[in-house]
């Protein structure tokens, strides 16, 4: 039986890189949709005359689906194993992104496409977090840090890619285009550098090599049931959702939230590219941070610091450098949250269902991603405002912040038995 060692947060850098690598193009095609969906809603409303609300409809889609999909997903994914599922998640991924290019004038083929994409949806972030935060513990903090800064590569990326073909090629060939260059930058990576079940478990315990029969090693924390009865696997989900719902609703229409208070959409697009810069930086300073202080107090910190986000677009709409502040200040500290909800999934209910608990925790995300949006836009469709959406965005952060600071004391699972 292999026996733990005392590792710093240097050796598992060294070892394990090239899984972060893996995982961070795993997010960034995750986010690949979200990011370019204010670029690619004009055109589709100017082809087809769909309303706003109706082309949000099909992100909605995706989380009616990641909604029933998502925990079955994470129990598969502690089952099968992350590199199992993760190659499947970015083949289908591909065959939904480049489907978009090909829909005609119904809507129902709108639909069809997110419904595709639904599945590999609903394996997403968790199919990604499960192997770090199984395999990193001195350096977690950092490795989901730059593994969730993925969706910030898409964000600074993806928007001028998609701008470009829109004005030279056309949004269906965006589309196509932006299919081919995430999915394969991300299948040979997966293929590579992400390990077997048995692999990443065994790494986890601090082992060196695998069992001479290859059984998994049982990791520490809690069951399913201790899990789903705790206080704090409720917490951490409604704090993801609030948190996840209130952004999401004003940065997947970032572009036209931008335009709508003034801006040039040439400015806008610039700054939504901004805030994927300034989320990645956050993220990896936020990685930093989380290995070194409270993330509970951090995520608190993080929800008040996301206020300035819409109050600077209530405040002085249509100026440029208070629009770019306000997307600099929620790309430096958003993504802090969603660290902050992955580290703390693993610190209250321990690796050994983490698929199964953060996979029902991620719904709030596959939810918000399609909710959010579309009541966004079905108040910008009947008011044609998106001030509602800013102002309703203060309490919600607010309340973000509460739930994080409810969290009790974590548990100490080095003094748990392990249990079969």
């Amino acid at each position: 039986m292999a026996t733990a060692q005392p590792r710093t947060a240097a050796s598992e850098w060294r070892r394990h890189w090239p899984l972060v690598a893996a995982t961070t193009a795993g997010m960034s095609l995750a986010a690949l949709l979200t990011s370019v969906f204010g670029v690619m809603l004009g055109p589709i409303e100017q082809e087809f005359g769909w309303s706003r609300a109706q082309i949000s409809s099909g992100p909605a889609v995706v989380s009616m689906m990641g909604l029933f999909l998502a925990t079955p997903a994470g129990f598969l994914i502690d089952r099968l194993g992350a590199r199992f599922c993760g190659i499947l998640v970015v083949l289908i991924s591909f065959a939904a992104i480049a489907s978009m290019s090909a829909i005609g004038d119904s809507i129902w083929h709108w639909w069809a496409a997110w419904a595709l994409f639904g599945i590999s949806g609903a394996f997403t972030s968790t199919v990604w977090m499960a192997p770090v935060s199984t395999i990193f513990s001195a350096g977690r903090g950092m490795a989901i840090a730059i593994t969730i800064s993925g969706t910030g590569i898409s964000m600074a990326l993806a928007p001028g890619i998609a701008e470009y073909f829109v004005q030279n090629h056309g949004w269906r060939s965006g589309f196509l285009a932006l299919a081919v260059i995430w999915c394969a930058m991300t299948l040979p990576l997966v293929l590579a550098f992400v390990p077997r079940r048995e692999a990443f478990a065994q790494a986890g315990d601090g082992g060196e090599d695998l069992p001479g029969d290859g059984a998994p090693v049982q990791l520490p924390g809690l069951t399913p049931r201790e899990g789903f009865a705790t206080s704090s696997f409720y917490l951490l989900f409604l704090a993801s959702l609030v948190s996840a719902m209130t952004g999401v609703a004003l940065v997947l229409n970032l572009v036209p939230v931008l335009t709508f208070t003034g801006l040039a959409r040439v400015d806008a697009v610039a700054i939504a590219g901004s805030m994927g810069v300034a989320s990645i930086i956050g993220r990896i300073a936020g990685g930093w941070l989380m290995d070194r202080y409270d993330v509970r107090r951090l995520a608190i910190a993080a929800s008040v610091v996301s206020l300035a986000f819409p109050m600077m677009l209530l405040l002085f709409p249509g100026v440029f450098w208070a629009a770019f502040a306000a997307v600099m200040a929620y790309g430096l500290t958003g993504g802090m949250k969603m660290n902050a909800v992955v580290y703390l999934t693993t610190t209250y209910l321990g690796p050994r269902s983490f698929g199964l608990f953060y996979g029902t925790i991620s719904i709030t995300t596959t939810v918000a991603m399609g909710i959010g949006p579309l009541i966004a836009n079905h108040i910008y469709d009947v008011t044609r405002s998106y001030t509602p959406v800013m102002w309703a965005a203060i309490p919600g952060f607010i309340c973000a912040g509460l739930l994080f600071a409810a969290l009790r004391p974590a548990p100490d699972f080095s003094r748990r038995p392990i249990s079969a």
